[in-house]
């Protein structure tokens, strides 16, 4: 696959970098954030036309309501997580908005992945025809498809 793709504020050329390459240089960046070990990166290419990029994290015990928790939702925490926004001054350029700096808040994943799209294209990056997020307590997933 030769995509150029973004993700932890940067855009990573799938044409003259390996997965693995691509891997070890986010999680570079991760462990400067989370310290190492607190999230994990893993990047796999499921077939010509489509990406899985999967960070393995941790909520606080009791921080989310897993049972109760809307699909359709993600968390800006995990938002943070996969575009970079807010690390070493990294500001994604179609922000999806907040409220102030230090409250955990939620916004539809639609909304997000229409800011991801966005951006993406404004920083470099290949257009993504779809994105599918899933959010469980143990990791985010997100699907990329060219």
């Amino acid at each position: 696959m030769k995509k150029k793709i973004f993700v932890m504020g940067k855009v990573y050329d799938l044409g003259t970098l390996s997965v693995d390459m691509i891997e070890n240089a986010v999680q570079a960046d991760l462990d400067k954030v989370f310290n190492v070990g607190g999230v994990r990166f893993k990047l796999r290419e499921v077939s010509g036309k489509t990406l899985e990029l999967t960070f393995f994290r941790k909520y606080r015990e009791k921080e989310i309501d897993w049972l109760n928790y809307d699909p359709k939702l993600i968390y800006n925490i995990d938002a943070n997580i996969i575009t970079g926004h807010s690390f070493n001054g990294f500001r994604i350029p179609d922000y999806w908005g907040g409220v102030p700096f230090g409250y955990t808040f939620f916004m539809s994943k639609r909304e997000f992945i229409g800011c991801y799209k966005n951006s993406a294209v404004m920083l470099g990056a290949d257009q993504v025809d779809r994105v599918k997020i899933t959010a469980q307590p143990e990791k985010v997933v997100m699907r990329l498809t060219f």
